[in-house]
């Protein structure tokens, strides 16, 4: 009976002078990757990110493409030269010459659009220019909002990494002290065999966190263009409460619909359409080609300078086909833009109602019990000693501490996430 007292006691003090689990814990980086590791608050990185990130480089080209194409509209057709000469005199039977008996001609001519068709094309591309810029501003608002959710969640994961990387070192340590009491016979089988599990748990537990600590650091490295040795380590201030400002919804609906680029973007397609429908009208209007020509040996008489106008007749061609088409592609975009005016409002009202009920968590109350539960598990360890609690009864308790830690850690990112999305179905930063 000694012997397995003096047993147990040497398994506790081996295992359990570790420091002991915390709510209040940091994030930590893993040891291959620390010498590596760059601290970012959320600013910090979110401003590299709208710098350096290459999908919105690569979009921002798009507006650059859109304005070319209004510059384009915007220019006059150039004018179109002509020059006509015999090959050979008739009379002297010398190549290229016109004087006795040879003959040349020059035609100048430009062409005038007619029925406003120059400004209705420009105010067309006008419109698209600026719906491709809200598209830009659309994808910045997605690529903000994806960032800043993955801080978070980066920065829960690292802390419930050190949780299950301390429980680990214990359970591997108390495990390999249990295997050695059992071979003396001073523990049960079912207590080596519960320690095994837990440990088994807890390395699956971690590899699943560390798979995502991965994914999310390979994420935000290729958003914030930064090489693959580096480890990004969020900074996040602690948090002290959950307050939310007094907000009317009507007056987000309203926000939603002026501010977020999506909307402004359908806006912007259905007035470069309703555009479109009026130019495709004016192709109805025959354009005017003027030309002005000059013949050196006219039939009518020497030197003649003549004016000419020409211009098709549109007797069977009143681009019915056009017309019809831009008249879909309006409606079209008019549909587009009250659906997109309605998922802008239901963004807002679930967006709201998440938060709302995230909220609702007195923080300051939860603090006080994660305080509480940290002093008790830092005593539940010599009270186990004592022999006053089973093995059984101490995983347990680990096991609920554990989940606790990380529920508190994902309640907080979830906040954090909750609050940020709102931010992006109203289409701006109205919670801080």
């Amino acid at each position: 009976m000694m012997n397995r007292q003096r047993c147990w006691g040497l398994v506790f003090i081996v295992v359990f002078s570790i420091t002991g689990l915390s709510f209040g814990q940091g994030s930590n980086a893993p040891e291959s990757v620390k010498h590596d590791t760059l601290h970012f608050s959320l600013q910090d990185a979110e401003k590299i990110m709208l710098e350096k990130n290459l999908d919105l480089v690569a979009n921002h080209y798009n507006i650059d493409i859109a304005k070319a194409q209004t510059i384009s509209a915007k220019l006059w057709d150039n004018p179109g030269l002509v020059y006509s000469q015999n090959i050979l005199n008739p009379t002297t039977k010398i190549p290229f010459t016109i004087r006795n008996g040879g003959d040349a001609s020059v035609q100048i001519d430009q062409l005038f659009k007619t029925a406003g068709k120059r400004h209705r094309l420009v105010k067309s591309d006008q419109a698209t220019e600026q719906a491709t810029e809200y598209a830009y501003y659309d994808l910045m608002r997605n690529l903000k909002f994806q960032f800043r959710s993955d801080f978070y969640q980066l920065d829960a994961l690292l802390k419930t990494q050190k949780v299950f990387d301390t429980e680990l070192e214990k359970s591997i340590l108390l495990e390999k002290a249990l295997a050695e009491a059992y071979d003396k016979h001073d523990v049960a089988l079912k207590d080596l065999v519960t320690i095994q599990s837990t440990k088994f748990q807890l390395q699956t537990d971690l590899t699943n966190n560390l798979s995502q600590i991965t994914d999310l650091e390979s994420e935000m490295r290729y958003m914030l263009q930064l090489q693959p040795s580096v480890f990004i380590m969020p900074v996040i201030p602690e948090v002290t409460g959950f307050t939310l400002p007094d907000l009317i919804m009507d007056s987000l609906y309203s926000e939603a619909i002026t501010n977020r680029p999506d909307v402004l973007n359908n806006a912007k397609q259905v007035e470069a359409s309703d555009w479109t429908v009026k130019y495709n009208k004016s192709l109805i209007a025959p354009d005017l080609d003027v030309s002005l020509n000059y013949t050196y040996a006219s039939e009518t008489y020497p030197n003649y300078l003549g004016f000419g106008v020409s211009l098709p007749l549109p007797l069977w061609n009143f681009n019915q086909g056009g017309i019809k088409q831009a008249k879909a592609s309006l409606k079209q975009n008019e549909v587009q833009l009250d659906a997109s005016k309605l998922k802008a409002i239901n963004d807002v009202n679930q967006a709201y109602e998440k938060l709302l009920q995230l909220s609702h968590l007195n923080l300051e109350v939860q603090s006080r019990n994660n305080k509480s539960f940290d002093d008790f598990m830092s005593g539940i360890y010599d009270i186990f000693q004592k022999k006053e609690m089973t093995l059984r009864d101490l995983v347990i308790y680990m096991d609920t501490y554990k989940q606790q830690v990380i529920n508190f850690n994902n309640y907080i990112a979830g906040y954090y996430t909750a609050k940020e999305n709102l931010n992006m179905a109203v289409g701006k930063d109205i919670i801080k």
